[in-house]
């Protein structure tokens, strides 16, 4: 992940972004290159390969020529088999086309052979998919179902990957709840994979399993696990993996909606937390400091530089485990750079910066 200024952004992208009326797009995802191991691994394949054949070439008289025909060519072949797999581990990077996912305020721009443009409000559905990881569930990626059909893949490959999903996540739900509260009112039936809600209760698809709204009691949600429990039982009603479950957070909404409608209190409350207190304070004008600069709506004040940075004048900022490197535009080109044990809350600089970058 990279923090970019406009002029950064290539300009199809840039023509693609405001064409679709997705803003100007500020961080790009890009799946690590490959070239370099692979180079590496190509140019031992060859070694190996030339070590195999050049022993066979210079020892041929002492001892390969005493061999039978078929174990003297099996030799040879060997040496074969190792460079055409150096000759195939060069070619990949070559014919390996990586992904570049561009973040918008309005969607996001997907680059593999071409760009394909994923607004939030055209967003169908948006599911995780996870594998198991030495008895522990872990992130793959994200599928993406654009209203069209079309199927867009996120893996963990690309860099701060659960990032990008929360935020996508998060954005899809501020787009489509209203329109799925909506359809609710109406008595449509919304189904989230194997589950449906109902005016009635949630209907567990496969085994035609009805949980009334006077039967329910809570649901306990995590980053893998949906569980749901009825009053009365000490376990879980029903237990669903939440890998290719769809809008997780759609979900959560329609049923604390409906639970209200049904006016029976939820034990757990599901609602989006409530915006935290410091975007409310960026929201209003006022800076917020981290020691040695703070952050505000005008830009970035470096108190011990005594230097105020305006927020046009910043081609990108990043964040790592050592220091925060802030670079401005072209037309300064300057850098600064602070230890990153001088900044006073490290996950909280994180979560403004990417707040301030999609205002």
């Amino acid at each position: 992940m990279r923090v970019t200024s406009e002029k950064q952004i290539p300009k199809k992208i840039n023509a693609c972004a405001h064409a679709h009326h997705l803003g100007t797009p500020r961080i790009v995802y890009e799946s690590p290159a490959t070239t370099q191991s692979y180079l590496f691994l190509s140019s031992f394949a060859f070694i190996v390969s030339a070590g195999i054949i050049g022993a066979y070439a210079f020892l041929y008289d002492q001892i390969f020529s005493t061999w039978p025909a078929l174990q003297s060519w099996m030799v040879v072949i060997i040496g074969l088999a190792w460079f055409l797999i150096g000759l195939w581990m060069l070619m990949t990077p070559a014919v390996t086309i990586h992904l570049r996912v561009f973040l918008c305020p309005k969607g996001i721009i997907y680059v593999r052979r071409h760009p394909d443009i994923i607004r939030w409000d055209d967003i169908r559905e948006l599911s995780k998919e996870l594998k198991m990881d030495r008895a522990a569930t872990v992130l793959r990626g994200y599928k993406i179902v654009r209203r069209d059909g079309a199927v867009f893949l996120l893996e963990n490959d690309l860099p701060h990957l659960d990032r990008l999903g929360g935020f996508m996540e998060r954005e899809i739900t501020r787009y489509l709840l209203p329109q799925a509260l909506a359809n609710y009112d109406m008595g449509q039936p919304l189904t989230f994979a194997h589950l449906t809600i109902t005016p009635h209760g949630i209907i567990y698809q496969p085994a035609q399993q009805l949980l009334s709204w006077h039967e329910f009691q809570r649901i306990s949600l995590d980053e893998t696990t949906l569980n749901i429990y009825r009053l009365g039982d000490s376990g879980a009603w029903l237990t669903l993996s939440l890998a290719g479950f769809p809008n997780t957070w759609i979900f959560k909404g329609v049923l604390e909606y409906a639970i209200k409608q049904a006016r029976i209190p939820a034990l757990e409350p599901l609602s989006v937390p409530a915006r935290p207190s410091h975007l409310v304070a960026y929201d209003t004008g006022g800076a917020i400091a981290f020691g040695p600069f703070a952050i505000s709506r005008d830009g970035i004040d470096l108190y011990s530089q005594q230097e105020f940075l305006p927020w046009e004048e910043i081609a990108s900022i990043g964040v790592n485990e050592h220091e925060v490197i802030i670079k401005r535009n072209a037309a300064t080109d300057q850098w600064y750079t602070l230890p990153i044990w001088t900044i006073t809350d490290v996950a909280l600089l994180k979560q403004l910066i990417d707040y301030a970058l999609f205002p």
